[in-house]
């Protein structure tokens, strides 16, 4: 049985294959292909993508960082400027966890462990669902300025903008918690959603 599973690795590996197993109800091995092995041009995409995030990162982090000095310090508390350092906020957490993933994209293994491994997930999903309620609120709040002036001077106010913006960050967490509940490590270097379809079809449809 060694000898036959020495063999099968010994196969797989003169054939550039890559390869996981899981355990029948049995207990014995299973072994399930994977794949192909990354062909070298594949880990240069890679190293570039890396390398494209850590710029994000740098240039994210200075120039979200400038906005939300601006808004908070140096300049009067308004409705524009609570949408800007709300949106700020949003973008300087994510460019935070961008050197996670880049470290990903230069060894191809995530080695941060299991909490990270939910934790950058989750970051991720509320910058996406944070960002997009932020952008629709700036958009309809513009709209409703043109087209309805003066019910909007009269009705606009900071209190207003703040809990729209609370209420956008509390819905942008909530859709972002599955992100905890299913992200899973496979062994100790990969870092991957464990969802069925249908699971996966019920999430992409709320």
């Amino acid at each position: 049985m060694v000898t036959m599973g020495k063999e099968l690795y010994d196969y797989f590996m003169d054939e550039d294959i890559y390869f996981d197993y899981n355990y029948t109800d049995l207990g014995a091995p299973n072994f399930v292909t994977i794949g192909p092995k990354l062909p070298q041009s594949a880990k240069s995409g890679n190293i570039v993508l890396g390398v494209f995030k850590i710029i994000i990162f740098l240039l994210g982090i200075s120039g979200n960082g400038a906005v939300i000095w601006i808004c908070v310090l140096k300049v009067k508390k308004s409705v524009n400027s609570t949408w800007y350092l709300s949106l700020a906020v949003s973008d300087f957490i994510f460019c935070i966890c961008l050197p996670f993933d880049a470290v990903q994209q230069f060894t191809s293994k995530w080695v941060f462990g299991l909490f990270m491994c939910k934790f950058i997930s989750f970051i991720m999903f509320l910058n996406m669902f944070s960002s997009t309620f932020l952008l629709v609120l700036i958009s309809v709040d513009r709209c409703v300025s043109v087209v309805f002036p003066v019910w909007s001077q009269n009705h606009r106010s900071v209190r207003a903008a703040s809990v729209l913006v609370v209420l956008a960050w509390v819905i942008s967490t909530l859709c972002s918690i599955p992100s905890l509940i299913f992200r899973q490590m496979k062994g100790n270097d990969t870092c991957y959603s464990n969802l069925d379809k249908q699971t996966h079809l019920a999430l992409a449809v709320n």
